[in-house]
Order: C-alpha cells, then structure tokens, then sequence
C-alpha cells in the first residue's frame, strides 16, 4: 500500500498543484494510500442536456478495458456516472442495480466489466463552478474492503477538494475550444488514446514532422508541458467531442 497521506495534507498540496499532472498523481497517492488499485475520472458537461461523458482519464484499469470503454464506446451503456450524478452520494458501484431500472444496455455493460474482473469500488460525484460536474470511480479489486462511513467520507471530501482545484486551475480557457483546428483535434483524439507521434503520422497519412509541429502547437494552445495535461485540459474544454459525437 501506498503511503498514507492525512485529508489535511493533501488540500494543502492541492492548493499548491501548478500542473494537472501533479494533481492527478496527488489523487493517485492518496487513494492508494487507503487500499485503492485503480482510478478512473469521468468529466461530463451538464449545461447541455444528453450530452455524453467528455473524456475519461484512468489508471490502474487493464488496457484493453480502457480502450474499450472509451474507444470502443462501452461509456454509452455505463450506468454508474449518471446514477451518481442524479443521486449526488456516493455508492458502491456493484449496488447500481439496486438503485435505478436497468436497461437491457445496461446490463450488457455490467456483465462486460465483470469479466475483465474489475472488481468492488466506490462511485463519487463531483461538483464544480458553472455546473463542470464529474465522477470518480475508486476501485478496490476483486474483495469489497469493509469501510467505515467515516473513511467513505473522507475519500468524498478529497475527491472533492481535488475537483475544485482542478476547475480553478482550468478555468478561463474556455476560449480556446475556438482556436483548435479541425486537424489538430484529430491529432488530440489520437494522443488521448495514446498513441506516439509516429504512429499518428502512419493513420492519419503525414510526416512525422507534421504532426510533431501540430503537438507543438497544440501544446501551446492548452498551455501543456506534456500529452497528459493536455488530454486533461481537453476533458475539461469539451474538445474530444462536440455536439455528443466524438470528434474524428
């Protein structure tokens, strides 16, 4: 297990995260400190009505389950988010079915992530300024950990304190959405399913010196030092999809 960092210490090291990558890594620390094992960050934009998850960012979860949750569109049928998000507490994901009818779709999604043996975890939403609600989903592993509501409550706090930086430290770049070229988010969808310059030049059909120049570029517009604060900051602006639909 991870070092355990006291609720008190990590909103101090919140307040003082310049990068979203910091603060990302902070989340991981102190939830494995208290026995998590994967991760994941679901960031929604309830100012529009239907529209779908905006970008997920996740550790510990097996590869191929990533790429089929987000690539593949398993995020569509996934229940958990919208139940946490209409409910507004924090649940364990496995009682979703106790908590809302299920659709058929639904229940196909459960079954999936049953088999990839995800485990037991916690489902807590998030609220920000400008309705920029999220979800964390905090996975334990294959046993269901005998928490105290207590402790419950401490991981919703933290989970809270780190959305609220994450929405002070990206606010105000809205107006950036506007000045990303249609190509250049072709580049970033690929980058967010991780895959290396080179490797974007041979799919989307140009020179690596291309595509080095428009990660450059895109870089500056996010005002990014890495793919991963990039990524971050294109959750948070709605530029992996528009109009519902995933940009391609």
């Amino acid at each position: 297990m991870a070092q355990r960092i006291s609720l008190d210490d990590f909103a101090r090291r919140c307040s003082g995260c310049t990068e979203v990558t910091e603060l990302w890594e902070l989340v991981i620390g102190f939830f494995r400190g208290r026995g998590a094992v994967r991760l994941s960050f679901h960031s929604n934009d309830f100012k529009r009505p239907g529209w779908p998850p905006l970008g997920v960012q996740a550790v510990g979860y097996p590869e191929d389950w990533t790429n089929r949750y987000i690539a593949g569109g398993l995020w569509r049928s996934d229940p958990i988010p919208e139940v946490a998000r209409r409910l507004g507490r924090t649940f364990w994901w496995n009682d979703v079915g106790k908590l809302t009818k299920l659709t058929p779709q639904n229940q196909e999604y459960l079954d999936i992530a049953s088999s990839y043996g995800l485990g037991h975890g916690l489902a807590i939403p998030l609220y920000g300024p400008n309705m920029f609600d999220a979800f964390l989903a905090v996975g334990f592993g294959p046993t269901r950990p005998d928490l105290l509501p207590s402790a419950i409550f401490e991981m919703q706090c933290a989970a809270q304190i780190s959305h609220i930086r994450y929405c002070d430290m990206t606010r105000g770049s809205d107006r950036l959405v506007q000045n990303v070229s249609p190509r250049e988010l072709e580049v970033l969808r690929w980058i967010a399913r991780g895959k290396s310059n080179t490797v974007i030049a041979e799919i989307l059909g140009i020179s690596k010196h291309t595509v080095d120049s428009m990660v450059r570029r895109l870089f500056d517009k996010l005002d990014a030092n890495d793919r991963t604060t990039a990524v971050l900051k294109a959750v948070r602006l709605g530029l992996l999809y528009v109009d519902g639909k995933e940009v391609s």
